[in-house]
């Protein structure tokens, strides 16, 4: 058996992999599913030659087929960087210096493992516009609908639904400025923002 160290399928049995972008500077940039290649429709295999997924699917970080996003060349010798290659010669400059890599968070953004003070503190690089930013205390925080459109994916649905009326009801934001955010250009393919457009509808704020 060989079991992908990302999404924990066995390669030769699994559909996909889950891991569908690399990221540059936290941006996400959307991998190839295999068949869908340039030059690949003559490729009439049902599963990867090499690591095993079905044919729509995503490869296993480390397939040799797979072609790299940027330069269309193969994605294990191409040369680009991206965040998942670790840090670069600038690490020291980091407030947390070298960190590795732990994947994907729920919402398909890239998740680090660094040290901040002797402390060892994840972090996400999905990117938050400085509109997204609000102070309290002194200390800079998303706002509340940035917050609950990137929990929405680690709550029940029921949970969430409440979480969204209590935020409302308290005042927090109102109907006009959750959608006025949610309109924006980077929240069209966000999965929390996709779940709190559901809640609001639901709450009868469509």
């Amino acid at each position: 058996m060989a079991i992908c160290g990302f999404c924990g399928f066995e390669m030769t049995t699994g559909r996909s992999c889950t891991v569908d972008a690399c990221h540059v500077d936290g941006r996400r940039v959307e991998l190839d599913r295999f068949g869908s290649e340039p030059g690949m429709s003559r490729y009439r295999s049902a599963r990867c030659g090499d690591c095993g997924v079905e044919r729509g699917g995503l490869h296993h970080p480390g397939c040799d087929l797979q072609r790299c996003p940027s330069c269309r060349g193969q994605l294990l010798s191409c040369g680009c960087r991206f965040d998942e290659d670790g840090p670069g010669d600038d690490a020291s400059e980091s407030p947390w210096g070298p960190t590795t890599p732990l994947g994907v968070d729920p919402n398909g953004y890239l998740l680090e493992r660094g040290v901040l003070g002797g402390v060892d503190v994840i972090i996400g690089r999905d990117p938050v516009p400085e509109s997204d930013i609000t102070t309290i205390g002194g200390i800079r925080v998303t706002t509340p609908v940035r917050t609950l459109i990137d929990i929405a994916v680690t709550m029940e649905p029921e949970h969430f639904l409440e979480a969204v009326a209590d935020a409302m009801q308290r005042e927090l934001f109102t109907e006009e400025e959750a959608w006025r955010r949610l309109e924006q250009p980077d929240m069209e393919q966000h999965i929390g923002a996709h779940l709190l457009r559901m809640t609001l509808r639901s709450l009868g704020r469509s």
